[in-house]
């Protein structure tokens, strides 16, 4: 099965993709703030991360810059921030995509 780190301050929206990700077959782990994703990050491998920008203590991009320094995995900046000019700089940073929020799907 493969693990998702959603690194995600606000709990409802953890919470929900957390929810939809168990039921599609994934195993996803939650943490609440940059410093806290980047330690998971160093502990224990997972197949994909789920990276929101505004976060508390170290923000999503200082994150992405660390975890850059050290792994490969794949990264998918969920983000309410929709200016092209940051999207692009993400992606340099080594974003592999930027989902723009609120997220939407059917069940």
């Amino acid at each position: 099965m493969e693990s998702i780190l959603i690194i995600e301050d606000n709990q409802d929206v953890s919470r929900m993709l957390s929810e939809f990700l168990s039921e599609s077959g994934y195993q996803p782990e939650a943490a609440f703030s940059g410093t806290d994703g980047l330690i998971k990050l160093r502990e224990k491998s997972y197949d994909l991360v789920l990276l929101d920008l505004m976060l508390p203590y170290k923000s999503g991009d200082q994150v992405l810059r660390e975890l850059r320094g050290f792994s490969n995995i794949p990264v998918i900046v969920i983000s309410a921030k929709d200016i092209v000019g940051t999207k692009i700089d993400l992606l340099k940073l080594g974003a592999d995509d930027y989902i723009t929020k609120p997220l939407t799907w059917e069940r």
